[in-house]
């Protein structure tokens, strides 16, 4: 079984493309503020920002042409359950396809943000919640929209810098594969890895418990996932 064909996302991506260099006007920092905010802070706040948006993207055109336009692109909120607050996935496309959307906050190095003394790492991930089963290989991607702040007169807005569409399927193998060749696995649908405890006693050539393993906090985080069309477009923007 294989996913999506990379003729289907190049299409899917030229119906996306106008996303890009779309400015984000519902969120305006005052530059002087930013000194204020980590990167991090930053990234959640504009990716639960960008899941608001998209549904109805045609309200960030600047005018009439570019709404119809924006218009055209053609996602809708997935259905889900009551109260389901992270179901799968997120959007519905006019296409048939089913879209899953992760924002990569890419850090402007122009800007006076409160950086940490070492960069952190980007917290998009793919969850424990999507596993394969749930995936339809053939239809389902990976929508990665790549969000920078910049500056105008005196105020930021986030802009949309760039998207990568990639195989859902793909994605999730590459995830899941890494976790179990390290060693790893499920405990009650809870991705786990070895404890420094497991690993001692493996040494002594003992038998493991489910008690010498413990939560895999790292699990499918994007810059984790040996997927190497999405690690490409994670470099391109730097944030590997």
């Amino acid at each position: 079984m294989t996913g999506i064909s990379q003729e289907d996302l190049d299409s899917l991506r030229g119906i996306f493309s106008p996303l890009i260099g779309m400015k984000i006007d519902w969120l305006s920092i005052p530059e002087a503020a930013l000194k204020g905010f980590d990167p991090g802070q930053i990234a959640i706040i504009i990716n639960t920002l960008l899941e608001g948006i998209l549904p109805q993207i045609e309200l960030l055109a600047t005018d009439a042409a570019n709404a119809e336009k924006l218009k055209l692109i053609g996602l809708s909120k997935a259905p889900g359950g009551v109260g389901e607050r992270e179901g799968y996935p997120d959007y519905l496309h006019v296409s048939g396809r089913r879209v899953e959307l992760k924002g990569l906050f890419v850090d402007n190095p122009k800007l006076k943000l409160r950086r940490p003394p070492t960069p952190r790492e980007p917290s998009a991930r793919l969850k424990e919640n999507i596993t394969i089963d749930k995936i339809d290989p053939e239809n389902d991607i990976l929508l990665v929209g790549a969000i920078q702040l910049k500056e105008e007169r005196g105020r930021c807005c986030p802009f949309i810098i760039d998207i990568g569409l990639f195989s859902m399927w793909e994605c999730i193998r590459a995830r899941d594969n890494r976790l179990l060749n390290g060693g790893g696995k499920w405990i009650g649908g809870i991705p786990v890895v070895i404890s420094k405890k497991g690993r001692r006693k493996l040494k002594r050539g003992e038998n493991l418990t489910e008690a010498d393993y413990e939560k895999d906090t790292n699990f499918g985080k994007l810059k984790r996932i040996p997927y190497p069309p999405l690690q490409a477009f994670l470099k391109k923007h730097k944030t590997l």
